[in-house]
């Protein structure tokens, strides 16, 4: 997953790729989220992608790992703390669900590794519509 924020507009949008042990696509969304900094978009998405994940039966028992290219989100996350005070209850529910779901974590992985996520970010941050897609 990915967020992006468009230049000085602040326009922000949040994409993500959920796949399977084999590397199969087995969901896509992106969402326009409004007008913020690039560290709030991406603790944003990891908050949706959590939800996502949680909502779905088929991920049910299973281990997820939220993958993000953002080494800030991904240490606030797990440091105490944690950045502006906009996203205390964001950081506070994503905490409460890494605490609560086994197999459930959040991890950071290099930009290189994330080019369709970051693609649908930006197509939410152009606020081409929202959508999510279970294959």
């Amino acid at each position: 997953m990915d967020g992006s924020v468009r230049g000085s507009s602040g326009q922000a949008g949040m994409g993500g790729v959920l796949r399977d042990w084999n590397g199969r696509v087995v969901c896509l969304f992106s969402f326009f989220v409004g007008s913020m900094d690039s560290n709030a978009a991406e603790v944003m998405v990891i908050h949706k992608a959590i939800k996502i994940c949680s909502s779905s039966s088929f991920l049910s028992g299973q281990v997820v790992s939220i993958v993000s290219d953002s080494q800030v989100a991904v240490s606030w996350i797990h440091n105490e703390d944690f950045g502006s005070l906009d996203q205390v209850s964001q950081i506070s529910f994503i905490r409460s669900q890494l605490k609560s779901q086994e197999g459930l974590q959040v991890v950071y992985v290099p930009r290189m590794f994330n080019s369709l996520a970051d693609s649908l970010a930006k197509m939410g941050s152009g606020a081409c519509g929202d959508f999510l897609h279970w294959m």
